[in-house]
């Protein structure tokens, strides 16, 4: 079946085990990384009679892909999105109703609906995988909310679960094996070496001069710089076409034509930089990129591997630079979440992680590939193992400033602890429609990210403006914001919040 319907001779690395395990009936979550051939691993059972098969897919641009793919092939896929016409998406419930559908996509939110539970239910599902898995873990679900329900959906539509995923370590591989299984998967992990790539880390300094002479050198070649914010991407895309480059702009916040204006741009042109949220990532398979830089370091390893990996998808060597502020590093470090808060304490230790990873002076690759729970020798490709003697100095001087990143964290930790101390503040106004009174509501998970995002925002305003935390914005009021959501100063209640335009742009900056 492998020959005849999908044109392959053998299968890769890793491939012939998850198979024979879900032919078998059992669990199983794969983390393979990209080109791995991940999708044959739920195709093939498809194709074989072990069907129909529910694919959970995060992209209609990744569903669209797999459907023109399995029709050259010649098994019968369907997927149900908000992108069909009603024609469309009433044919395609048509076959799955009729059981011709061997195959069946549905983004998350999709399939949450108990419309479509059922519809599945009925057809007697055979196997539910979940692609991009990793956002099923506390450190992804955020991202897409109904993701943290497929663990339930799983347990109704009772049928064996397949997870596949680029990107787990450890701690996110116990993630989504105690949030999407009933019962022990198999696990497979295949390496995460990428001999291609090279990874260098740079203090940001002269970021703009750093970013401008790292493109000279790489004239008519394609790349990503990943940046935090819409705003960032907008300024950084202007400032390089200034600076002659061939740069857009890709964020949530243009509106769908010019996004797929940019997308088509950076695959048809050569040497297009795209400036970026990470708005621009899944479903963006550019063979030839030849870098990948971020402005700023990543949340987590995670998030990191996975955007580098957009890289050098055709085995050619690619380079990955990640500039750095030695302040915000310290600050991971200095900032101490509450110890009966395993979600928050699960984010701190990935934030630290990665700083860890700009600050080593040992071989970058090996430090990644340990995050991952591989063992490995050094790379000799990255910028620490470059040079071989002549590397000494900057591997000595990265030494130097992780003592002074220590030394900036312990302050940081002392003054977080003397701003935040209780003090007596007399009770704010209200104002009308946006109470501020005690509650017990609880937070979903989206809520609940935001409102961390807002302490963490909060105490760097204190920080700026020696302010005590609560002078800024009172806790009750963060959780309202990360509630409410409002858009106009005006729904801010007069005095609970200093200089309320200035924060209103901060918050912005958050908007990923």
């Amino acid at each position: 079946m492998l020959r005849a319907r999908f044109g392959h001779e053998d299968f890769l690395p890793g491939q012939a085990a998850v198979v024979a395990a879900l032919l078998e009936g059992r669990d199983a979550l794969a983390v393979m990384p990209t080109g791995a051939g991940k999708s044959l691993l739920y195709q093939l059972p498809a194709a074989m009679g072990a069907a129909p098969v529910v694919v959970v897919s995060p992209l209609i641009s990744l569903m669209r892909d797999q459907l023109r793919g399995l029709a050259r092939s010649g098994v019968a896929a369907v997927a149900l999105h908000s992108g069909q016409s009603e024609e469309e998406h009433g044919a395609a419930r048509a076959a799955i109703a009729s059981g011709r559908a061997k195959l069946v996509y549905l983004a998350p939110e999709r399939l949450a609906g108990d419309g479509a539970i059922e519809l599945l239910r009925a057809a007697g599902v055979a196997l539910l995988a979940v692609d991009e898995a990793h956002c099923v873990s506390h450190w992804g679900h955020e991202f897409r909310p109904d993701y943290a329900r497929l663990g339930e959906i799983a347990a109704r539509l009772g049928a064996p679960v397949l997870a596949v995923t680029a990107t787990a370590g450890p701690r996110t591989r116990a993630d989504i094996i105690a949030s999407l299984f009933t019962r022990a998967p198999e696990v497979f992990v295949a390496s995460f070496a990428r001999p291609n790539l090279r990874l260098s880390f740079r203090p940001r300094g002269d970021a703009e001069g750093r970013l401008s002479r790292f493109l000279r050198r790489r004239p008519g070649e394609s790349g990503v710089v990943y940046v935090r914010s819409r705003r960032e991407a907008d300024e950084t895309a202007a400032r390089l076409r200034r600076l002659g480059f061939d740069a857009l702009a890709y964020h949530a916040g243009l509106d769908a034509q010019t996004r797929a204006a940019h997308q088509d741009a950076f695959f048809a042109r050569p040497g297009v930089v795209m400036a970026a949220t990470i708005a621009f990532g899944m479903g963006v398979d550019k063979k030839d990129v030849r870098f990948v830089v971020h402005a700023d370091p990543p949340d987590s390893i995670e998030a990191y591997y996975q955007e580098i990996g957009r890289a050098g998808r055709d085995g050619r060597t690619a380079d990955a630079l990640a500039l750095f502020d030695p302040r915000e590093l310290a600050g991971r470090f200095g900032f101490a979440p509450p110890a009966d808060d395993p979600v928050a304490l699960g984010e701190t230790e990935r934030r630290r992680a990665m700083a860890r990873l700009c600050l080593t002076p040992a071989c970058r690759f090996q430090t990644l590939l340990a995050a991952f729970g591989e063992e490995s020798g050094r790379c000799g490709r990255c910028d620490n193992c470059r040079g071989g003697l002549l590397a000494l100095p900057r591997r000595a001087g990265l030494v130097a400033l992780g003592w002074r990143v220590a030394l900036l964290a312990r302050f940081s930790s002392a003054d977080a602890e003397r701003l935040d101390a209780p003090e007596e503040t007399p009770s704010p106004a209200v104002a009308p429609g946006l109470s501020i009174a005690p509650t017990e509501e609880r937070l979903s998970v989206a809520e609940e990210r935001l409102y961390r995002r807002l302490l963490h925002l909060r105490l760097d305003i204190a920080r700026r403006r020696r302010l005590s935390p609560r002078a800024v914005a009172s806790d009750m009021m963060l959780r309202r914001l990360a509630i409410t959501r409002p858009s106009m100063i005006g729904d801010f209640p007069p005095g609970e919040i200093v200089d309320a335009p200035a924060f209103l742009c901060e918050i912005e900056a958050y908007d990923e």
